[in-house]
């Protein structure tokens, strides 16, 4: 059941103090047994910090972490949202900024 609650959690409109409390949870999900557990805890980790600036960073440092140090499937998965977050940011990049 925790993997669905990690599925969900970043799909809920959360306050900040709500958010803070999702994302204590979601990281004592990375020590769970499971593996399965630990990668959609990460998944969610990454969709929270998609819409928090202030999370951002953190967790792109944790993604490199764990690219190289988790189990395969969190490993994977890591590999995985470190991809799409670069592909992000070169879209951002990217983007002309409007002159003002």
């Amino acid at each position: 059941m925790r993997w669905h609650v990690a599925q969900m959690l970043p799909r809920l409109e959360l306050s900040a103090g709500e958010r803070a409390r999702a994302v204590a949870i979601l990281r004592a999900d990375l020590d769970h047994e499971s593996r399965i557990v630990r990668a959609f805890a990460l998944q969610a980790l990454s969709e929270l910090a998609d819409r928090d600036p202030a999370q951002r960073q953190e967790v792109l440092a944790l993604l490199e972490e764990l690219s190289v140090t988790g189990c395969p499937a969190v490993r994977s998965r890591a590999r995985k949202l470190l991809a799409e977050a670069k592909r992000r940011q070169q879209k951002g990049a990217g983007a002309n900024p409007a002159p003002g």
